[in-house]
């Protein structure tokens, strides 16, 4: 009866104490709590105009809401501290609520001497609990530094006139440029003169261009040696006035010097020229038809004046 008796009131005693803990686990389970509070770096040097950003972050039970209405208005003004930017990001962990609050701030206190100046301290009101859940930052104290060591009131007296910057004399630059551009226009119509084969441009459809042209298409063709040995004795003709033979080459260059300094392969060319056309020699057809490639693009040089 009295073991009964002693097991009944430990029951008891064991009820009563967790009715007693019940609402102070309901008391933390609903409680706010600031994990982080970031100020600025730096609490001296601070100048009017100069912005100050306070970050905090909060832990609140799931289902508590931080209202706009609970936040401060932009602009406002305390003890010439304004209020610039407030931004609240919000976000769920582990159960519960976080808030990251971002409070930016700007300085437009006016003082002739340094003196101590705070940020204020803010008080959030939080919903969405049965209980007054609520957010305290408290102020930030910082040195403020003056712009000047007595009033201003004759800056007007100081101010100075603003001039404007020196122009630019953009005259040399333009001939600059322009010679540049005659130059590249001159350089590219040069390298078309020299290298380019088509007849389109003037002074660019002699005897010897249309013949080094016909040459380098006759790689395919039965004969093409004998064929171009015959394209270019017809460009020696043309250009000489009349049938051109070995022994007046001498003569032909008298009339056309431009030719002189390809004097010795032109001589080459009418003594392979008639060993060829006119004698049993058996040469290499390939190899002699890119000499003749290589000849007729030298005398259509020579012809171009280049």
């Amino acid at each position: 009866m009295k073991e009964y008796m002693r097991v009944s009131t430990i029951k008891k005693l064991m009820v009563i104490g967790f009715a007693c803990l019940m609402p102070w686990a309901a008391l933390q389970a609903s409680e706010v709590t600031i994990i982080s509070l970031t100020n600025p770096p730096a609490s001296n040097g601070i100048r009017i105009g100069d912005i100050l950003q306070r970050v905090v972050e909060v832990d609140a039970p799931d289902g508590v809401q931080l209202p706009k209405t609970s936040l401060p208005m932009k602009g406002d003004n305390r003890n010439g501290i304004e209020l610039q930017d407030i931004l609240v990001e919000s976000s769920k962990k582990d159960g519960h609520q976080r808030y990251l609050i971002t409070i930016s701030y700007q300085v437009f206190a006016n003082a002739n001497h340094p003196v101590v100046m705070q940020l204020p301290a803010e008080h959030f009101i939080l919903t969405g609990s049965s209980q007054a859940l609520s957010i305290d930052i408290p102020a930030w104290h910082f040195w403020y530094s003056p712009l000047v060591s007595a009033g201003i009131k004759n800056a007007r007296d100081q101010l100075q006139p603003q001039y404007k910057a020196t122009l630019l004399d953009l005259n040399t630059h333009h001939r600059k440029l322009l010679m540049w551009v005659v130059v590249l226009v001159v350089g590219a119509f040069g390298l078309i003169y020299v290298n380019a084969d088509k007849r389109w441009l003037p002074f660019m459809g002699g005897v010897f261009a249309k013949a080094h042209r016909r040459i380098k298409q006759l790689s395919k063709q039965p004969e093409a040696e004998k064929v171009a040995l015959m394209y270019l004795h017809q460009a020696f003709n043309k250009t000489y006035g009349a049938n051109l033979f070995a022994d007046e080459v001498d003569t032909f260059l008298i009339q056309h010097p431009k030719f002189t300094k390809v004097k010795q392969e032109i001589n080459a060319f009418f003594k392979e020229s008639n060993m060829t056309l006119f004698g049993q020699r058996q040469s290499n057809q390939a190899s002699h038809l890119g000499e003749l490639v290589r000849l007729s693009k030298r005398l259509r040089d020579c012809e171009r004046g280049v």
